[in-house]
């Protein structure tokens, strides 16, 4: 072999114990689960029951609309078939009995969803890790056999082989136990998160508070919400910096016109006062007439103010160059009387 043959093969040498430490860990590991997991199948066929959870949600509830908590906790305990439900209702009680927040039991529902996905992930990853640490286990110690087997080395060849055909068992045996758990975990914590959604539900569903919280006094009187304190904010004058405000926009020139010395070059400036926009009157309709005529009446200007621009203005000459449409020609105001087609109408355009 050369150099770098002889690297990877000490490299894959070197791999083989930490690979035979995590099979035998990982075995371990998904053991463990097996026994919690018969250990949660024995709960839910022994004491799971729904006639048995809604009779005693809803006496927990009268308990709490009658005014004794402590009643209605004892009927929630008993329902205790499951361990992520147990879990889930040991919080309900400790909301229930220091924050008592209306939001929360809808809060704690969905972080219990995030603990069953988390506890389902245990599983899930040695599915996958299991048969990968057996492939691994079997191939690493081939490479030793076959050179026994090319050495006439009988004793060394045997040895790898075994541990090899060893690991793989190891490996397929975790994977199989794990998929088992992970498929009937699925189902058993969707049916747990069902559970939890109809105890709330029952519990909290007639839209009123529950009679629940600390006790203020021997005679009964329970505090129903919580006592919110915080320290408001004082606003600092001398370390605030005030932005001054425009109480008007101010309008900037946008339209040049000619200068009133003749000069060739435009004056920029704004009319200091709005002018007021044209208002069109219409004028009496003659009935021989052919068509109505509007007249528009301009509003006078004041003295000194600049005359509006038209297009007889030498600040309006538009040079043929810069204007695109040159090339159009004049356009009518008002189609021929008598319905006769307009200049030019109808003609073909020519392309440039």
């Amino acid at each position: 072999m050369n150099g770098l043959q002889q690297v990877i093969y000490d490299a894959s040498r070197v791999l083989l114990w930490p690979v035979l430490i995590a099979a035998l860990a990982c075995l371990v590991w998904v053991l463990i689960e097996l026994g919690f997991f018969l250990y949660e199948l024995y709960l839910r066929f022994r004491y799971r029951d729904l006639d048995a959870l809604e009779a005693r949600t809803l006496r927990a509830r009268r308990a709490f609309q009658d005014g004794k908590p402590r009643t209605a906790y004892r009927y929630l305990q008993e329902n205790n078939y499951s361990i992520v439900v147990a879990r889930f209702l040991f919080d309900l009680i400790r909301n229930y009995q220091t924050e008592r927040l209306a939001a929360k039991p809808l809060k704690l529902l969905q972080e219990y969803e995030f603990f069953t996905v988390k506890r389902l992930e245990r599983t899930r990853i040695l599915v996958r890790v299991g048969p990968m640490l057996g492939l691994m286990g079997t191939l690493i110690p081939l490479s030793p056999a076959l050179i026994g087997l090319a050495s006439g080395n009988t004793t060394q060849l045997a040895e790898n082989l075994t541990t090899a055909f060893s690991v793989t068992v190891i490996g397929l045996l975790i994977g199989g136990i794990a998929f088992v758990i992970s498929i009937v975990r699925d189902r058993m914590y969707s049916q747990d998160i069902s559970d939890m959604e109809y105890l709330l539900e029952l519990l909290e569903g007639g839209g009123e508070r529950l009679q629940s919280g600390r006790r203020r006094s021997k005679k009964g009187t329970w505090d129903a919400d919580p006592e919110v304190e915080y320290v408001p904010v004082v606003d600092d004058m001398e370390n605030t910096v005030a932005i001054p405000v425009l109480l008007e926009t101010p309008r900037e020139p946008l339209i040049p016109f000619a200068s009133g010395d003749g000069g060739a070059s435009p004056v920029f400036a704004a009319p200091a006062v709005e002018e007021a926009a044209p208002q069109r009157v219409a004028a009496p309709i003659d009935p021989l007439a052919a068509e109505a005529v509007t007249v528009v009446v301009t509003p006078s200007r004041a003295a000194g103010e600049a005359s509006p621009l038209t297009f007889d203005d030498p600040a309006m000459n538009w040079q043929r160059d810069e204007d695109p449409f040159a090339d159009l020609g004049p356009v009518d105001p008002r189609p021929p009387a008598g319905g006769a087609s307009a200049s030019g109408a109808g003609a073909p355009t020519a392309r440039r």
